[in-house]
């Protein structure tokens, strides 16, 4: 048997499983590349939701962001602009002293984002709603021992100062001093220090 008639003998035995795999090969092709366009359509609507709500909430009406915000929550939790609209969400509720509300958007963050800097802002944001009301202990332990930033070692030198407890104080603005800060920044932590001695 020549090579043609052993290539011709085996396609006739194996055609069927040969287009099969081929028919599978290209569903599964065209199958991801539909997931893919119905993912980033989905995105690019969410985009819109939430481009709406940040110009309402730009024009003095937070109603909208914060709708935005419970809407996404339970359905898409790290999305993105759900993470986003929190923010605003946290900053509307601080801003008509509702600081349940205001927590409640932060935790939702701190829990839920991927992205380091944004989760650094709601600790920060939702440690200073602890300072306000006088949270101290809460404060100090959503900061942690080791700040993560320049922000985080001034408010844990804020809560130590406010507590009397002044050599500690002295240690976390010194971390400030240490961090890369504007010239200004660098006075004011130098008068705060200076005003402890």
């Amino acid at each position: 048997m020549s090579d043609e008639e052993r290539v011709v003998s085996w396609l006739e035995e194996n055609y069927k499983g040969l287009l099969i795999g081929l028919f599978l090969g290209l569903s599964l092709l065209y199958g991801y590349k539909f997931f893919l366009s119905n993912q980033n359509t989905y995105q690019l609507n969410l985009s819109r939701q939430y481009d709406v709500a940040i110009n309402d909430y730009n024009s003095g009406d937070s109603k909208s962001i914060i709708e935005f915000s419970k809407n996404h929550i339970t359905k898409n939790p790290d999305n993105i602009y759900t993470i986003l609209s929190s923010l605003y969400s946290a900053k509307s509720m601080y801003t008509d002293n509702n600081y349940e509300q205001a927590h409640f958007y932060l935790d939702h963050i701190i829990n839920n984002s991927s992205d380091n800097e944004i989760t650094m802002l709601a600790k920060y944001r939702k440690a200073k709603i602890l300072f306000d009301e006088n949270k101290f202990n809460e404060a100090h332990k959503l900061l942690g021992d080791n700040p993560q930033n320049y922000q985080h070692a001034e408010l844990k030198g804020d809560l130590y100062y406010i507590q009397n407890n002044y050599s500690k104080a002295l240690d976390f603005y010194n971390i400030v001093l240490e961090s890369t800060i504007t010239p200004n920044e660098r006075k004011n932590f130098i008068q705060k220090i200076n005003l402890i001695k």
